[in-house]
Parts: structure tokens; C-alpha cells; sequence
């Protein structure tokens, strides 16, 4: 193959890649910049390929997230069940501090709905270490965890807030924990 047809396929990717980052519009199906791939199906398994991708793009409905893939094509994730319908705190909603932590942990809940939250600090391996209940009555709650008694490494604080009457899960948070000695 000679030089000039190298020049041309980079050409025209080159061409559809540019005016993919400049036209704007909202998208209800996947999106990808390809010179080269196939599909193929055989009974339950179905796999695709592609060559000279740049990016996939896609917008998922009602919502907005936006799922850029690189590489091979990801499968398609549009009518999927969702299965996280659980939101997290927002930030400021619980600071935990200071972190790293030397000895005395500091778990300061803020957000303003009444239940109970369940506060559970995991070891690395998944391992509960400690665990609380607080009766949260919506108007802010400071725990002292004091961990001078653990080894030093990464632990893991789980909070899930749940309603006080039917137990529902609400929100939920994890925090990542650096002990020092």
C-alpha cells in the first residue's frame, strides 16, 4: 500500500473526528469514530471490535450522564435497570475529619432530614471493626470515634441514612480513612 492511502484514512478520520468536538446536539444512541470493525453474534455471546477509535459517546435518557469509552465498544447500557437508586450525601452533608487520622476521628452530620444513621468503620478486607446507630434529628450530630487502638493503614467509614419509621434507606456515604501512628 502506498503512502497516499495512509494520508487519506488518516485524512478523513482526522475529518470526522473534528466535526464530532465541534457540532453540538443531544443524542439518544451511541456514537463512535471508526475505520474498521464488525460485530458478531453466536447464540447468547455477541461481541464487537473496532480499529482506529477515537472515543464513543453516550448520553443516556432522562438523564445527565454522559458515558465516554475508549478502546473497544462498550456494550450498550440504554434500558438497563438501574440498580443504584440510592443517592449520596452531597458534600458538606457529613465531614469526616481529620483524615489522616492519628487518634480521634471526627464524623459531623449535617444534612437536615430526621432517621437514623447507621455509622460502620471497615477494615480493608471488608472487615467490621466498630458500628453505631445515631438518632438523627435533623439538626446536625458530632461523633468522636477514637481509633489510637488500631494498626496503622486504610479503613473505611459506611454511613446510611434510613427513615425513622419504615427504615427505608435514604442516602448513603463512604469515606475512605488514613490511620497514621
Amino acid at each position: 500500500m502506498n503512502n497516499r492511502f495512509f494520508k487519506k484514512i488518516f485524512s478523513l478520520q482526522l475529518t470526522s473526528l473534528l466535526i464530532g468536538l465541534v457540532s453540538s446536539a443531544q443524542m439518544k444512541a451511541p456514537y463512535a469514530i471508526n475505520i474498521a470493525g464488525n460485530q458478531v453474534t453466536k447464540g447468547n455471546y455477541s461481541i464487537e471490535w473496532s480499529v482506529g477509535e477515537s472515543a464513543a459517546t453516550n448520553i443516556m435518557d432522562n438523564s445527565d450522564l454522559y458515558l465516554f469509552t475508549n478502546g473497544l465498544l462498550q456494550y450498550s447500557v440504554q434500558n438497563q435497570v438501574e440498580n443504584n437508586l440510592v443517592p449520596s450525601f452531597l458534600t458538606n452533608e457529613v465531614l469526616v475529619y481529620p483524615n489522616p487520622v492519628r487518634n480521634e476521628l471526627h464524623i459531623n452530620i449535617l444534612h437536615a432530614e430526621k432517621g437514623n444513621d447507621l455509622i460502620e468503620l471497615l477494615d480493608e478486607k471488608g472487615t467490621k471493626l466498630k458500628e453505631k446507630v445515631v438518632v438523627y434529628n435533623g439538626m446536625g450530630a458530632l461523633e468522636n470515634w477514637n481509633l489510637s487502638g488500631l494498626k496503622a493503614g486504610q479503613y473505611f467509614l459506611n454511613i446510611r441514612h434510613t427513615h425513622p419509621v419504615t427504615g427505608r434507606l435514604i442516602k448513603k456515604g463512604a469515606f475512605k480513612i488514613l490511620k497514621i501512628n
